[in-house]
């Protein structure tokens, strides 16, 4: 154990080699279109408008700004894929996203710069949409296939630790419960639909205010999905996985109760807070309502009843483990059964 816990400490903090390629990969780009962009000088002596407006700037004061803000935006979400406390699809996720990032900048000033070059006339900030286009395509594909590729230095995690000590204590394999919730297909769906519609169109004439549209849909999918992990110390709801959202502690636990449940009488999806009630609810369906001793209530979802009635089972304090479809058993005598 004192092994472990040594190597632990070596490997957790930073992935120097992928920092190393966050970092360089950004300037290498940026300055490579800089270097690009210096030979349309010629073309646009009245200077260049930056994609989102304003007065003309000159060559060499625009092709800074856009290699600066490549750069940055590059390195400030790849550097945080170089974090070995994340989880190895987290950095994943975040290295995909530094290079569509940096990508869709490079098309985006790119193809502002190029709709200017030679116009002859007052420069504007419209892009040239076949070069934006073709560039933004270019750019979320390359950044699914760093994202499928890269491959995160192994390092000894929280979840390494947790089996370990299962190795040690079998007996805790059989007091633990781990399970995700999600909406249903048909609502992703929905979702997606509609940022992903509107953003394409909007990003025809705003591009970032179309990436905003996008983000936001994104962002809605991601705080729906969450994780819940059960011990028998209690149970906790992790946004994404990674954010806490809800906690109840074993020892607070005065009865739970696997119920069927309809988001809208809770607040609505996701993380909700109506007086002493909190809940984390994906969709209308199964889930454990938890009644604690301070007299508040906490109400987590579930896949499916049988994962609710285990989740139950386990706070009530009578959990001997779970199987899909065989259900964890009905309470033992003077186990709380109902709310």
């Amino acid at each position: 154990m004192r092994g472990a816990h040594m190597e632990s400490g070596e490997n957790r903090g930073t992935d120097r080699r992928a920092l190393r390629f966050a970092i360089i990969f950004p300037l290498v780009l940026a300055i490579s279109f800089g270097l690009a962009g210096y030979t349309l000088r010629g073309e646009i002596p009245l200077g260049a408008v930056l994609p989102f407006g304003g007065s003309p700037l000159p060559a060499v004061g625009y092709l800074a700004f856009s290699a600066g803000c490549i750069a940055l935006a590059g390195i400030a979400f790849g550097s945080q894929a170089a974090r070995t406390s994340l989880p190895r699809t987290a950095r994943r996720a975040l290295l995909g996203t530094a290079f569509t990032a940096e990508l869709f900048l490079t098309s985006l000033f790119g193809s502002t710069l190029v709709a200017q070059a030679g116009a002859g006339r007052h420069p504007g900030p419209q892009p040239d949409p076949i070069v934006l286009a073709m560039g933004s395509g270019a750019a979320l594909a390359l950044g699914v296939v760093i994202a499928l590729v890269y491959q995160p230095a192994e390092q000894w995690t929280q979840r390494d630790e947790e089996a370990l000590r299962v190795e040690l204590d079998p007996a805790l394999a059989r007091n633990r419960l781990m399970y995700w919730v999600h909406p249903r297909s048909s609502v992703l769906i929905m979702i997606l639909l509609a940022g992903a519609l509107p953003g394409v169109l909007i990003a025809l004439a705003l591009p970032w205010l179309g990436a905003v549209v996008l983000a936001l849909a994104l962002a809605a999918v991601v705080f729906l999905t969450a994780l819940v992990d059960a011990d028998r110390d209690g149970a906790t709801v992790l946004i994404a996985g990674v954010v806490p959202a809800l906690h109840c502690r074993a020892a607070d636990v005065q009865a739970a109760a696997a119920l069927d449940t309809r988001a809208r009488d809770y607040g609505g999806w996701g993380l909700r807070r109506r007086g002493g009630t909190v809940s984390y609810l994906s969709a209308s369906g199964p889930a454990v309502v938890v009644r604690l001793e301070s007299g508040t209530a906490a109400i987590i979802g579930a896949p499916d009843t049988d994962r609710a009635e285990a989740l139950a089972a386990l706070l009530n304090g009578s959990f001997r483990g779970w199987e899909p479809g065989a259900g964890p058993g009905a309470p033992p005598s003077g186990s709380p059964g109902n709310l």
